[in-house]
C-alpha cells in the first residue's frame, strides 16, 4: 500500500478560498459599521481613494501578466520567467495589491493595514504549502529556482522575459473573473457611503 504526505499533494485551494470568504464578509461588514475620521470631502481622501485605484488597477494588469505566463500549466511545468523570475507567486503579490487598493479606496489606514496583513499571511501560508508540493514534484529543479527567487515579495534584479508563453483561454477568464469581484468592491463603497449620508446608515464606529 502506497502512503502519501503533505509533499505528494498539492495544497487544497479551497481552504484559501474559504479564507478569503471569510475576509470578504469581515469586509463588507466593517464597512457597514464604521466610517474613515477623514471627511467625504477631504483631500487626503480623495488622494487614498485615487492611489486606492492606481493599486487596483497594477493589481490587475500583474494579475493577467501573470496568468498569461503560467497559463494552465500550473503544477504540471515549471514557470521561471516573466513574473515568475522575480517572485515564486506573482498571482499572490498582485492581488494583495488589489486588495490593499480596495481598503484604501474605503479611506482608512488602519482599515487598510489590517485588512492587508490578513490577506498577507493567507497568502504567504498558501505559498508556503504549495513550495513544499512543487519542490516534491520538480526536486533539484525547484530547489534551485528557490534558491535564486524570493517566496513573495520580488527581487526586481532577476528579472527576464524569457520566451513568448502559451496564453490559455480560460485561465485569463478565471482571473478576470476575480479581478471584477474585486472591483465590484468600489461601488459598493460607494453605495455604503451614499446610504450613510443619506441617513439609511448609521455609523457605529470611526476609524483612522
Amino acid at each position: 500500500m502506497a502512503y502519501t504526505t503533505s509533499s505528494d499533494r498539492p495544497f487544497k485551494q479551497k481552504r484559501r478560498i474559504w479564507a478569503f470568504w471569510a475576509l470578504t464578509v469581515a469586509f463588507v461588514t466593517f464597512q457597514l459599521i464604521a466610517h474613515p475620521s477623514f471627511g467625504s470631502e477631504s483631500l487626503f481622501l480623495t488622494l487614498l481613494a485615487q492611489f486606492g485605484t492606481l493599486l487596483i488597477a497594477f493589481g490587475i494588469i500583474g494579475r493577467i501578466w501573470s496568468t498569461i505566463y503560467i497559463g494552465g500549466r500550473k503544477n504540471s511545468a515549471l514557470v521561471t520567467q516573466g513574473p515568475y523570475s522575480i517572485t515564486r507567486n506573482p498571482l499572490y503579490l498582485f492581488s494583495l495589491c488589489m486588495i490593499s487598493g480596495v481598503c484604501l479606496v474605503f479611506g482608512s489606514l488602519l482599515f487598510t493595514g489590517i485588512f492587508t496583513l490578513l490577506a498577507y499571511l493567507v497568502f504567504r501560508y498558501t505559498a508556503k504549502r504549495e513550495a513544499i508540493y512543487l519542490s516534491h514534484l520538480f526536486a533539484e529543479p525547484y530547489a534551485e529556482y528557490a534558491r535564486r527567487t524570493p517566496l513573495f515579495w520580488p527581487n526586481f534584479s532577476n528579472f527576464e522575459w524569457g520566451q513568448a508563453p502559451v496564453i490559455s483561454n480560460r485561465a485569463l477568464l478565471v482571473t478576470s473573473r476575480d479581478s471584477l469581484f474585486t472591483i465590484a468592491m468600489i461601488p459598493f463603497s460607494e453605495l455604503v457611503e451614499y446610504l450613510r449620508e443619506s441617513g439609511f446608515l448609521t455609523m457605529a464606529i470611526v476609524v483612522p
